[in-house]
């Protein structure tokens, strides 16, 4: 299971690459060495991959669940 601390590392890192592409789900995923299961947890995939670095600062978590764990549980946080 992959937490949020690890996805929002990867995807900076792959905007910090100059020669790297735009951040998707699939891409991150494949760069943590991870595959998808059902991608149901794409939409807050999505959410943690583009969010600012400042925005993820101010949050104050939840509770050391995962994207998918809070996706299944129907909590996750949309944008907007």
């Amino acid at each position: 299971m992959l937490s949020d601390s690890q996805l929002r590392k990867a995807a900076e890192e792959m905007r910090q690459d100059p020669d790297g592409k735009l951040p998707t789900p699939g891409s991150v995923f494949r760069k943590l060495g991870c595959r998808p299961r059902c991608g149901g947890c794409f939409p807050s995939v999505i959410d943690l991959i583009h969010e600012k670095p400042e925005e993820a600062a101010g949050r104050s978590g939840y509770g050391g669940k995962s994207a998918v764990d809070r996706d299944e549980a129907g909590t996750r946080e949309t944008v907007g």
